[in-house]
């Protein structure tokens, strides 16, 4: 009598084990992120509407100098007006933000990611890492881009830089336009967050979107959080409102590229540069937490 043995049996590893996993996620969500049209939409507009924007305002703002009363010149700031594309650009980043998850969602997509993904939060890392990564590089290229070209329309306009050690008073008596370098005090450090306050932006939405698994609604959230609250603390008793209104993400971005010219402008209203861009921060890892607490306990 004979006996078959029977085959040893093999156990293969799961797909995302260990950092091949992730790194295998993230080649998918790459693929995924550049084969969506809205994508290159989405950084095309913040590219070139925030170059463009930033530029036109530059320009406006510099052929007004020579109207302007003393406490209009003491708040000139040339580094804020190069990046007001920023404002434009954040709503198209929480779309691009809200998408990458959203519409995976709505066309049912997001079955077959999750099957061929035991680890959830992979997914959900995977995501993070890859659409942030092309929001930062974009969003850098296109502040430094805006600031060199605004900067360039100042001098077009005849703008001198201030003498070293100049104050507030200098500049409102000068009759010349200000302008700044990347050398010049806070400048680099504007610029640079200009950018950062974008990729937190899409983090932001990204988390929204994967709590919320609907287009629409993440972002109509989104957009909430930045306009609307606003309006709401507007309208409350300014003893009240001014509790909350320097915690408020919209101000938190505005504290993150304020240079000294202007904190006359919202002295005790912002918070200093640095903690408001880890305020932020945390606010965007405590709704990716969130996201990734309810991606585990809904589809785990």
């Amino acid at each position: 009598m004979t006996t078959t043995a029977a085959p040893p049996s093999v156990v293969l590893p799961a797909f995302d084990e260990g950092r091949a996993g992730l790194a295998n996620q993230m080649r998918s969500e790459w693929t995924k992120l550049r084969s969506v049209r809205s994508t290159w939409v989405c950084l095309v507009v913040v590219f070139v509407a925030g170059i463009g924007l930033s530029a036109l305002v530059t320009n406006i703002e510099a052929g007004r100098w020579g109207s302007l009363g003393l406490a209009d010149r003491a708040t000139f700031d040339p580094v804020r007006f190069s990046q007001t594309g920023t404002f434009l650009s954040q709503f198209v980043v929480g779309v691009l933000g809200a998408l990458a998850i959203t519409s995976e969602y709505a066309t049912g997509s997001i079955r077959t990611t999750l099957a061929t993904t035991s680890k959830r939060t992979t997914v959900l890392v995977a995501k993070l890492v890859v659409i942030g990564v092309v929001v930062f590089v974009v969003a850098e290229i296109t502040a430094f881009a805006s600031f060199f070209t605004s900067q360039a329309i100042l001098l077009a306009h005849g703008a001198k830089a201030l003498p070293a050690g100049a104050t507030i008073l200098t500049q409102v008596r000068s009759t010349t336009i200000p302008y700044v370098s990347l050398t010049d005090g806070a400048a680099l450090r504007a610029v640079f967050l200009s950018g950062v306050y974008l990729l937190l932006l899409t983090l932001l939405a990204c988390g929204i979107g994967f709590i919320l698994r609907h287009t629409a609604g993440a972002i109509a959230a989104f957009v909430g959080v930045l306009l609307v609250l606003p309006l709401i603390v507007d309208v409350l008793p300014s003893s009240f409102a001014s509790s909350f209104e320097k915690y408020l993400p919209s101000n938190l971005g505005l504290a993150m590229t304020l240079v000294t010219t202007r904190k006359t402008d919202f002295a005790g209203v912002l918070l200093p540069p640095w903690p408001a861009t880890g305020l932020l921060a945390l606010y965007g890892a405590a709704v990716v937490v969130l996201a990734g607490w309810l991606l585990v306990r809904r589809d785990g």
